[in-house]
C-alpha cells in the first residue's frame, strides 16, 4: 500500500476512533465469510460497529490517539468492536458471539480508557446495563422514602381507627 494511500487510512481511523472511549478487540481467524457478514448485521442492528482493520495501521493510529497500550492486542487478523451505547451491552454482545462462534476471540479491549483483559471483559458482560441500573439506584433511594410514607400512613389509619371506634363507643352509650 502506498505511503499517501496508508497515511489517509490511518487519518480516518483516528478521526474515527477519536472521540470512542469504549471498544473491544477480537480476533476472526478461521471465520467463514458468511458468519463474519451474520455477525455484523446483528450487530449493527445494536448500534455496535465492527470493524476489520489492518493491524500496523491500527496500531499507528491508537499511537496517534495517545493509547499505544493497544498494540499487543492486535495480533493476527483483528477487527474492533466499538459503540456509543453502554460498554456493558457491547461486552454482552460480544460475549453472546463469541459462544455462537467458537472460532471469535476475545483479546481485550478498553473501556472509558481503562485497557482490559478478556476476563475482565467476561466479568464486565455480566453486570447489568445501565439503564438496570439506573432503575436500581433509584428504587434503593425511593425504598426509605416509601418506608417512612407506609409508617405515617399506618400511624393515620390506627389514629383513624382509634377516632372511629370513639364515635361508634358514644354513638352506642347515647342510644
Amino acid at each position: 500500500m502506498p505511503n499517501e494511500l496508508k497515511n489517509l487510512v490511518v487519518k480516518e481511523m483516528v478521526s474515527r476512533y477519536r472521540n470512542v472511549n469504549n471498544y473491544l478487540i477480537v480476533g476472526y481467524q478461521g471465520i467463514n465469510p458468511l458468519q463474519f457478514n451474520e455477525l455484523r448485521k446483528d450487530l449493527r442492528k445494536k448500534k455496535i460497529k465492527l470493524q476489520v482493520v489492518k493491524n500496523s495501521l491500527a496500531v499507528i493510529a491508537f499511537r496517534e490517539l495517545g493509547n499505544s497500550g493497544i498494540s499487543d492486542l492486535i495480533k493476527g487478523p483483528s477487527a474492533i468492536v466499538i459503540s456509543d451505547e453502554d460498554p456493558v451491552v457491547v461486552a454482552k454482545e460480544t460475549i453472546e458471539w463469541l459462544k455462537k462462534i467458537p472460532l471469535l476471540s476475545l483479546r481485550g479491549g478498553f473501556v472509558e480508557g481503562t485497557k482490559l483483559s478478556a476476563n475482565d471483559i467476561n466479568s464486565l458482560a455480566k453486570l447489568p446495563s445501565l439503564p438496570v441500573l439506573h432503575t436500581q439506584i433509584v428504587n434503593n433511594v425511593n425504598a426509605p422514602i416509601v418506608g417512612v410514607l407506609n409508617a405515617f400512613n399506618a400511624v393515620f389509619r390506627n389514629l383513624a381507627n382509634v377516632f372511629q371506634g370513639i364515635k361508634d363507643k358514644k354513638e352506642k352509650n347515647s342510644v
